[in-house]
């Protein structure tokens, strides 16, 4: 049309997320937090395991350990008990000719090299007569048959899980580096919004809604890792968007606000980050979102902090 503006062409979605993952940078500013704050936490760098795990020849059941060169005389006469050995304890080498009393998770004497699980032994006139041929090997864990020293036992960019939170214990490792969450902070607009609660439902203003997209994107965020700021419902002005953008900036390194992102003469999200940065991507409506936006602040506007893409972004949504 003669005199209008030209509008840049909208991208499909999908194409527009993939953009939004290849601009995307990873924050590298890390922490150090304990295993027992680490759960969901990015790991900012491989832990090395400073151990063997299991430390030792250990018995993997309840029975007897014996040498397998004796375990013909324990099935025809049986052979007597020179020791008992329970988990933490680190018992004798085993005497030749005889079998010592073992429990799960206890260290394999030297001169063993089997065991025999208890339900393959019989105890008569205080011999132990064995069921089974012994074969070497049996029923024993070896030392670092899990985990070798010098192992790399979790990579980094793992996002930890409580398995990895056992694995990292078994190891003794007491603390993780870790990457500092993403700061969001999460912007609804529209002076038809109202919070939940400080009005009954039967009570609401006519023309108003109650605001529900900052719940379930704040449970998102976190779900992600995020650090997650909700800000006020801000109103359908060009000056309090803009300001709001402007606080919200000073503090985090994603802004992600939801309406006010049409063309309409209420909508204040697109100019006002035009004017304070550059607008670098919009997406066409589909069936998830009827808009997107990806800009970016300029630098004096971000007050240059540690941000997602190389200088302080915001993502608008408008449902």
């Amino acid at each position: 049309m003669t005199g209008s503006a030209v509008r840049k062409p909208l991208r499909p979605l999908d194409d527009a997320l993939l953009e939004l993952l290849a601009a995307a940078t990873p924050l590298t500013t890390t922490e150090s937090v304990t295993l027992a704050q680490a759960d969901g936490r990015v790991l900012a760098q491989d832990v090395l395991a400073q151990l063997d795990v299991p430390g030792f020849d250990n018995s993997s059941v309840d029975g007897y350990a014996l040498n397998v060169g004796d375990a013909q005389a324990a099935m025809n006469n049986g052979l007597p008990q020179s020791a008992r050995i329970a988990a933490g304890q680190f018992g004798e080498a085993l005497q030749s000719g005889t079998v010592a009393r073992i429990f799960t998770g206890a260290p394999v004497p030297a001169n063993a090299n089997a065991v025999v699980m208890q339900e393959d032994c019989v105890v008569q006139d205080g011999r132990v007569v064995i069921s089974k041929l012994a074969t070497s090997g049996q029923n024993i864990r070896l030392r670092g048959e899990d985990i070798q020293n010098g192992q790399v036992v979790v990579t980094k960019g793992t996002r930890l899980s409580p398995a990895h939170l056992g694995l990292l214990a078994s190891i003794g490792q007491a603390s993780v580096t870790v990457l500092k969450p993403l700061r969001v902070a999460l912007m609804s607009t529209g002076d038809e919004l109202v919070m939940p609660g400080t009005v009954a439902a039967n009570a609401l203003p006519p023309g108003a809604i109650f605001s529900s997209n900052g719940f379930f994107l704040t449970t998102l965020l976190k779900r992600l890792g995020a650090q997650v700021t909700e800000l006020a419902i801000v109103a359908d002005t060009l000056a309090q968007t803009k300001a709001a953008m402007q606080q919200a900036a000073a503090e985090h390194d994603l802004i992600v606000s939801t309406g006010g992102v049409s063309v309409g003469e209420e909508d204040h999200v697109k100019p006002s980050v035009e004017s304070l940065g550059s607008l670098d991507l919009w997406a066409w409506p589909s069936s998830r979102v009827s808009h997107l936006l990806m800009a970016v602040f300029t630098a004096a506007a971000a007050r240059t902090l540690p941000t997602l893409w190389g200088c302080q972004a915001i993502l608008c949504l408008a449902s």
